[in-house]
């Protein structure tokens, strides 16, 4: 092989390394960018689920006394606009 030729290999060699390289390189960034959006998404999913797990143990606590607490049961049903037996209850319309 003369040296021409052998030039020729070479270049052809550095373009197609370097559009390898360039296809990589782009790949890697985009898959870069869609690690992010995911793992931004995953925090996002996390604290949600974090909040959620927060609502349902405040609705236990609050279901256990009920279970338990007379006093907190009886005030509650007082709110809904019951009474004892034998009680008259006036409901007012609030100022509407």
């Amino acid at each position: 092989m003369n040296s021409r030729n052998k030039n020729m290999v070479l270049l052809l060699y550095a373009v197609l390394l370097s559009g390898f390289g360039l296809g990589g390189g782009s790949f890697f960034i985009e898959a870069r960018s869609e690690y992010r959006a995911l793992k931004e998404k995953q925090a996002a999913a996390q604290r949600s689920l974090d909040a959620a797990r927060l609502r349902l143990k405040e609705q236990e606590t609050y279901l256990e006394r009920l279970r338990t607490d007379p006093v907190l049961v009886e005030r509650v049903i007082r709110e809904r606009g019951y009474g004892r037996p034998g009680e008259i209850v006036f409901r007012f319309d609030g100022g509407r």
